[in-house]
């Protein structure tokens, strides 16, 4: 585990008040979305109700499923009676942001775990995390320790996504942190007032603010099952990410926009400076065109990006609900 870096130092007073307010018996509510994970969504289960039990923390677990279409429901269903397990089966598929939404709807715990089914997020780390919670942290939250495995493609994209996202910004959005993280109750509450239809829970998790202390992890691979989560599925996150959390793109294109209105002047200066004092028997067509095709990409380009702020809001004015859950399931034991 790294040292806390200068910025989410946290005054020893404050963390003792907070620890001061932990329960002496807390119920621990771990979340963990699940799309096509039925080879690992039972091993996930009981590696972390081992750990937890092993710890002595009360805990239930709270499975949302996101529209899967292999026997992850059945998976988890032949686990309903042994562990303490509540499966959320969600409509169809509304994706991971929204399927941790639903999670965290529906935690009862004092503090909650967000962690994935795959096993890329280390499970022997939660003790760890619920005994920084216990310290005072509000919040505990991994940091990827290193993008190795990733492709180049990949790394250019999301150190790219992450400068422009906090060009400017007051609260910087850290760079390659994980939805694996612990979560006091407190954090929960302030969570749930976030009526945002189109969620980039990174961004929402920083916004809240509270104590918070990152932690460096090693994101291990999928121990079986093969990632939905492509391309377009990043693209899709991060476009989203810019358009809840920054307005840099459309600051971007106002000077990208008065650059070039300041370049037609000067070059329309000069082009009359110089027919005043030489004359001009050019026709001059290739510089039309060129300026005119220059200038069309850049509007187009510019009501793109406005398009995208558009529908946004379009989708947040419609007031649809988040998600939909088609079926709720409880484990029949009470909660240990």
């Amino acid at each position: 585990m790294t040292a806390t870096p200068p910025s989410a130092f946290v005054p020893p007073y404050l963390l003792q008040q907070r620890a001061a307010d932990r329960p002496a018996d807390p119920l621990v509510s771990c979340i963990l979305p699940a799309y096509n994970e039925s080879e690992n969504i039972v091993p996930m289960l009981q590696t972390l109700h081992g750990l937890l039990s092993e710890a002595g923390f009360r805990h239930e677990f709270i499975v949302v499923d996101d529209g899967s279409r292999d026997n992850t429901v059945e998976q988890v269903m032949s686990q309903i009676e042994l562990l303490p397990v509540t499966l959320l089966q969600l409509s169809r598929n509304f994706g991971k942001e929204l399927a941790l939404t639903a999670g965290i709807d529906h935690a009862h715990g004092d503090v909650a775990v967000l962690i994935d089914s795959d096993f890329q997020h280390p499970p022997e780390m939660v003790p760890e995390f619920l005994r920084q919670w216990r310290a005072g942290y509000d919040m505990v939250y991994s940091v990827r320790s290193s993008r190795d495995n990733e492709t180049l493609g990949k790394r250019l994209f999301t150190r790219v996504f992450y400068t422009l996202l906090n060009s400017g910004a007051r609260h910087k959005i850290p760079e390659n942190t994980q939805d694996f993280r612990v979560m006091d109750r407190c954090v929960l509450e302030a969570l749930r007032q976030m009526p945002e239809r189109n969620r980039f829970m990174k961004g929402l998790y920083n916004w809240v603010g509270f104590t918070q202390l990152p932690v460096e992890t090693h994101t291990k691979e999928r121990r079986a099952g093969k990632s939905s989560f492509n391309f377009f599925s990043l693209l899709n996150l991060g476009l989203t990410g810019l358009t809840a959390f920054s307005n840099v793109p459309l600051r971007m294109w106002t000077l990208i926009g008065s650059a070039i209105s300041l370049a037609s002047i000067l070059y329309a200066s000069w082009e009359l400076i110089h027919t005043l004092l030489f004359g001009n028997d050019q026709p001059g067509w290739p510089t039309l065109a060129v300026a005119v095709s220059f200038l069309g990409g850049v509007q187009l380009l510019s009501i793109g990006i406005l398009g995208e702020y558009i529908g946004r809001i379009f989708s947040e004015v419609k007031q649809r609900p988040i998600y939909l859950l088609s079926r709720v399931s409880r484990s029949g034991q009470d909660k240990p």
